[in-house]
């Protein structure tokens, strides 16, 4: 226990000597004491005293420290994988009894010795004591990462992890697990690690949409076990009728993964429904990861874009090339000062730095027609310029640059990024940006972030903001030309690149809503998903309201029609339609208002992702990397009596004492008030007791 105070605690010694001299002067010549005994004259100074002497303590506002210790029991948490893969194993029956049975034996070996928390991981994480196996997606790096995020600097005993090891989403949870340094983490394997005698479509790669009378590739990788020199069949359907196919034949190799690329031209609009099939072969572990059906939306919409300059530089040529590759976008390069067409005939309007030759009647032009518009602000264009352009943000005055590489956002809102984007963009020479933060004063959505190194900032390098309800995208950086040769000498293509820069330009392509009804939901969902639908209305004002009432018609693809009514929710509209059937579906919605009806329609797609089927074979090595990793072993699900006896063993899994302070006023203690009073109280009775006064 220790004394604080705002003045120094050598003030006690005057305190004493004042309280002692005042005690002792006041009852030092009262007649009253005269006869009176002697002690009650040494009584009343004492009470005097005491009492002064606390009340004058007061005054130097002491602090009193007290320190005790606490005990924080080490918490054991269970990480159970709950995707759907874990049960394509030959005891998959067992596994959900297995695993009540792991918990169990946990709660009642150690239910008091250790805190016990219970997870579950697949598509998210969240606290369960009842793992279903049902999740259709396996992201086990999120289970990694929300436990070093909810358990930070907290005495973890150790993590039992129970999973096949395949992942299908995410990073390698290798990387995540050793966020958590000193939790040894056991590993539990499920399933089995042989090879079984299969063939299926591993992944398929393609458009998410295409354009009409386009062509686009379909690539998809097989894979197939022990067919070693076996002949087989892939064929590609469209709308049940087949389009094209390949013959295969597996090479000697007891793994073998051949890759085909069909290329298929586009010949209706909307979503278009895609088959891949593969023949059967005899004696196959499944067959049902022989199928995978994809849909590919097709567009009718051939764009213009117009590519302004206010100098020649390698990004706009970098830029041309990449536009030109695809066919159902015109581009045409034209000085940002001298160019005289309408821009109304215009759909995209790509202006690279436009603080070289800065045009002022361009930049109204532009904003008053509301043309979507993809700036790139590089170290030229002038913090003057960018507040003239109205982006919502501010750069640095300095004229120093620095080199930045990219880093893809963690979670990207305005569109689908391939995985293969976000892992080599990283790898990606740096680009130059003006050296300093940008200020925003307005919400925009980031797409990559500037890192230096192994450092990510907080300023994004492209992103997407809106302005008069018309969207409008940002590259703050110079130099992409670096990275179209980048990648071209390292794999002859420029893939990556292209795919990039295509989905921005038709992200950006895509008309803005001005209807008084506006309504909400994806284009994609899975079976697995809960479809929700939001509307909104706007009155002449283009204010929010919500008295109209708005009807929804849904036609699935057997053309059965089902008819809803939104409900209100505060100044929206909402309608939860629940998971609905894989398929294909048209809707409608529909409204009357001030005597005009409004009418909106659409289409989307359900999927039924099978992902986790391709899963045949358990990936024990992953596990047993991450106990290596972690100073703990690996267990087969059957060896969890093991598992638990080497947790009781080890001596690193114990309480944590920490030091706990508590700081306090004297004057927060009421008792140091209560006996002031009293002392007070006791001298006064003495005095009247006695006959003083």
């Amino acid at each position: 226990m220790h004394l604080f105070s705002d003045y120094h605690l050598g003030w006690i010694i005057p305190i004493l000597l004042v309280s002692g001299g005042l005690a002792y002067f006041f009852y030092k010549n009262q007649d009253w004491l005269q006869g009176s005994p002697s002690w009650l004259k040494k009584c009343l100074i004492a009470l005097r005293f005491t009492s002064l002497f606390f009340i004058l303590s007061l005054l130097l506002g002491i602090i009193l420290e007290a320190i005790d210790y606490k005990e924080e029991k080490p918490i054991l948490i269970t990480l159970v994988d709950t995707s759907s893969s874990m049960k394509n194993y030959g005891d998959s029956l067992q596994i959900q009894a297995k695993t009540n049975q792991l918990q169990e034996a946990i709660r009642q070996k150690f239910g008091e010795k250790f805190d016990l928390v219970n997870y579950t991981v697949g598509e998210k994480v969240q606290k369960s004591n009842s793992p279903t196996f049902e999740a259709s997606i396996t992201d086990l790096q999120i289970g990694f990462d929300a436990l070093a995020t909810r358990y930070y600097n907290r005495n973890i005993g150790g993590i039992i992890f129970v999973s096949d090891g395949n992942f299908n989403k995410g990073s390698n949870p290798i990387y995540a697990a050793r966020q958590i340094p000193l939790a040894p983490i056991f590993t539990v394997g499920v399933g089995d690690t042989l090879l079984k005698k299969d063939q299926l479509i591993k992944e398929v790669n393609t458009n998410d949409f295409t354009f009409l009378r386009s062509k686009f590739p379909v690539e998809v990788t097989l894979e197939a076990i022990k067919f070693s020199g076996k002949n087989s069949k892939l064929t590609l359907f469209h709308e049940g009728k087949a389009i094209a196919s390949k013959s295969i034949t597996y090479s000697s190799k007891s793994l073998d993964n051949p890759i085909v690329t069909f290329e298929v031209e586009a010949v209706k609009t909307g979503f278009q429904h895609y088959t891949l099939q593969l023949s059967n072969l005899e004696n196959e572990y499944t067959l049902q990861n022989n199928s995978y059906s994809f849909y590919i939306e097709v567009l009718d919409n051939r764009s213009k874009v117009l590519l302004l300059s206010g100098s020649p530089h390698p990004d706009v040529t970098a830029l041309k090339s990449i536009i030109e590759k695809d066919e159902n976008i015109q581009v045409q390069i034209a000085n940002s000062t001298q160019w005289k067409e309408e821009y109304a005939n215009v759909d995209l309007v790509i202006w690279h730095e436009p603080g070289i030759e800065y045009s002022s009647e361009t930049n109204e032009k532009l904003k008053a027609l509301k043309k979507p518009v993809f700036y790139f602000i590089g170290p030229n264009t002038s913090n003057s310029v960018v507040n003239q352009l109205n982006l919502g943000f501010s750069s640095p005055q300095t004229k120093q640059t620095d080199e930045v590489q990219a880093s893809v956002a963690s979670q990207v809102n305005v569109f689908e990024m391939p995985s293969t984007i976000e892992k080599e963009l990283g790898f990606f020479p740096p680009v130059f940006v003006k050296y300093g933060g940008l200020n925003f004063s307005s919400p925009v959505d980031v797409l990559l972030y500037q890192k230096l190194g192994t450092i990510i900032k907080k300023d994004p390098l492209l992103f997407f903001g809106q302005r008069n309800q018309t969207n409008y995208g940002v590259f703050y950086g110079e130099g992409i030309w670096k990275w179209k040769f980048y990648e071209y000498s390292k794999t002859k293509s420029n893939v990556i690149i292209e795919q990039l820069f295509q989905k921005v330009f038709s992200y950006l392509l895509v008309k803005q809503n001005t209807s008084a009804l506006h309504v909400t939901l994806p284009r994609k969902f899975t079976t697995k998903e809960e479809v929700k639908i939001k509307a909104e209305f706007y009155n002449p004002s283009m204010e929010l309201i919500t008295t109209p009432s708005i009807q929804f018609e849904l036609i699935d693809s057997r053309k059965k029609k089902s008819v809803f009514q939104f409900g209100v929710s505060s100044n929206y509209y909402s309608l939860p339609l629940g998971t609905l059937n894989a398929g294909k579906y048209t809707w409608q919605a529909s409204t009357v208002y001030a005597g005009k009806r409004i009418v909106k329609s659409g289409s989307f797609v359900v999927e039924n992702l099978l992902i986790e089927q391709l899963d045949t074979r358990a990936n024990h090595l992953l596990l047993r990397s991450i106990a290596s990793n972690s100073n703990a072993s690996f267990y087969k699900l059957s060896e969890t009596d093991r598992l638990l006896q080497q947790i009781e063993q080890r001596e690193d899994i114990a309480p944590v004492s920490f030091e706990h302070k508590t700081n306090h006023n004297l004057l927060d203690y009421v008792w140091i008030l209560v006996l002031i009073l009293s002392l007070l109280s006791a001298e006064w009775f003495l005095k009247k007791w006695h006959g003083g006064y």
